[in-house]
């Protein structure tokens, strides 16, 4: 408790700290869940106002078909675009969800969840949550990795029909016989993206007490559990400063422009609602 006050050196207490810490972490169910509907809707407000009838107010069930999805042609059997003769998904991972890959729909990414549920993502983060408290409030790679693979692999744990590319590269080298520390892969395309720091939120959480070296190694680790990528863990230790600071009392803005600069803080204000995957 006395570490987690230092991040509160600035004045705030150590239950806001916590607290805070709590926040975070529903603002990150409740985030996923309210815009999961919306997943690659690259047509932005218009998109989900031809969708839906109206922007979006709170949860909701997404559609089963989506024009322009691109399951369809993903690959079922790896990473990346593919046929859809492969059985990681729907045999090894997400389980009796094939038929929504098939090269002849066109099915929303999530067409499988309810409203207000989250997607696997969000649920993989659960797991590290549960991961960190029982083991006292450290991160440990090979048990996450060992929780990883026991949720991925196992029916029922989640609903959603989307995986990205991370995790079916992942046990399609698991099933080739690679142990689980050799199976994260790169396709140099789909890996190094944004939905890679999902899972380390709470471990840069958890560690803000620690050195800042010693949390974006953490928060590294975490990541390299289910992809290998370089260019990551430079990110995650940025994004874990960003939240140092506003755990400690700095409102966003004073956090984004003191680590990266008032240049960025206009940026980040002239685009108020991006676009992304």
């Amino acid at each position: 408790m006395a570490a987690v006050a230092e991040v509160g050196s600035s004045g705030v207490g150590t239950a806001a700290v916590l607290d805070r810490i709590g926040g975070a972490l529903w603002g990150l169910f409740i985030g996923d869940a309210l815009a999961m509907p919306t997943h690659w809707y690259y047509g932005g407000e218009l998109q989900v106002m031809s969708d839906y009838g109206d922007l979006l107010r709170g949860y909701t069930k997404p559609k089963e078909a989506l024009k322009g999805s691109i399951m369809n042609l993903s690959s079922t059997g790896g990473g990346g675009r593919g046929s859809d003769k492969g059985e990681i998904i729907g045999n090894v991972i997400n389980h009796g969800k094939k038929k929504y890959w098939t090269a002849r729909g066109s099915y929303h990414y999530h067409c499988t969840l309810e409203k207000g549920e989250n997607t696997l993502e969000a649920q993989l983060v659960r797991v590290v949550c549960k991961a960190m408290v029982e083991n006292g409030g450290k991160f440990v790679s090979d048990d996450l990795r060992q929780r990883y693979n026991h949720f991925m692999t196992t029916p029922g744990t989640h609903n959603d029909c989307y995986a990205s590319t991370c995790h079916r590269m992942y046990f399609a080298n698991k099933m080739r016989g690679l142990p689980p520390e050799k199976c994260p892969d790169n396709d140099g395309h789909n890996v190094d993206t944004i939905d890679g720091l999902i899972m380390a939120v709470p471990v840069m959480l958890g560690s803000c007490s620690q050195p800042p070296k010693e949390s974006a190694q953490a928060a590294s680790d975490c990541i390299m559990v289910t992809r290998n990528s370089k260019v990551l863990p430079g990110y995650a230790s940025e994004y874990a400063n960003l939240l140092r600071d506003v755990l400690g009392g700095k409102s966003l803005k004073e956090a984004i422009s003191s680590r990266a600069g008032p240049s960025a803080l206009t940026e980040c204000e002239r685009r108020p609602d991006p676009v992304v995957a």
